[in-house]
């Protein structure tokens, strides 16, 4: 077994608001770093950063305001610099198709409709759970005792089948879509935030205390689908999750305050509102938070 004391095996964020590092562990114990930053900009930005004597002096101030922390894990700002200036640059973005089916001729799944950013690690999932769909409504529409049947199978049932579809994954795509970009400003500038994570540890306190009433919008994202756990649902439930943590934590001011916020909030207050806010909208999702699992 790996131990993890050390943090060797985990994902380590350097939050600076406008752009962050991220360290992902590899098999060996080494880390894969990554920057995210604007690709355009004058100063802070990867075509500021460009593989010339200016862009490389930027590109070390920069390292040093922001980053001087990790260089030592790094080997140094001069071999950070030169990674940056050297290496080839990504491309992130998001995928939202107005239409996914033509009539009984063309139905788009995965990426093709929906590609989303990384940062919920739900891109490849969401594309599994079309697919998942899409053999559930071809059964239902289109096939006898789970074979295509030419009676069944008309082109009228491939419309239905295909509208069936895009009705019931096009909501959920774009849930998860959304929750991505907000997880990427949580992670780039939030976690540094006292607030946000004070926060974080109330609402794992709350989850501990009640696992039936409550579950993280992470925990619901990467361990939900089934009980009617659905990106879209999550989204909604994670509205009035956020509120709630929000007003019991409403007085905590200070850095003392928010330090302690997990030990010192108001857990019947908690309770109540859990029951009054959050388990009505469960019922009318039909959400079972129990088949939520890790």
């Amino acid at each position: 077994a790996l131990s993890n004391r050390d943090g060797r095996w985990g994902l380590h964020i350097w939050p600076r608001g406008e752009h962050m590092l991220m360290a992902l562990s590899n098999r060996d114990g080494s880390f894969t770093g990554t920057i995210y930053l604007d690709n355009e900009g004058p100063e802070e930005s990867f075509a500021a950063f460009s593989d010339t004597p200016e862009g490389r002096e930027k590109c070390t101030a920069w390292c040093q305001k922001h980053y001087a922390d990790t260089l030592p894990f790094i080997g140094g700002v001069d071999k950070m610099v030169n990674q940056i200036v050297t290496n080839p640059t990504g491309i992130l973005g998001t995928v939202r198709t107005a239409t996914w089916a033509v009539k009984a001729k063309v139905i788009m799944i995965g990426d093709s409709s929906h590609a989303i950013v990384p940062f919920f690690g739900q891109g490849c999932n969401s594309g599994f759970e079309d697919t998942l769909w899409l053999s559930k409504l071809l059964d239902e529409h289109c096939c006898e005792n789970g074979r295509c049947s030419p009676a069944k199978g008309t082109e009228q049932a491939f419309v239905r089948c295909f509208e069936a579809l895009e009705a019931e994954r096009k909501p959920n795509a774009e849930a998860i879509a959304d929750m991505a970009l907000e997880n990427f400003v949580e992670m780039r500038d939030k976690t540094g935030d006292l607030r946000f994570q004070a926060l974080k540890r109330v609402e794992n306190k709350l989850e501990n205390l009640f696992p039936d009433k409550i579950r993280s919008r992470y925990a619901m994202v990467c361990y939900g689908g089934e009980g009617n756990v659905s990106y879209a649902n999550t989204k909604r439930i994670g509205i009035v999750q956020w509120d709630i943590l929000e007003e019991l934590c409403a007085d905590m001011k200070d850095e003392e305050a928010l330090a302690k916020a997990q030990d010192t909030f108001d857990v019947k207050r908690a309770e109540e509102l859990l029951e009054s806010r959050l388990i009505p909208l469960q019922r009318e999702l039909k959400i079972d938070l129990s088949t939520v699992k890790h």
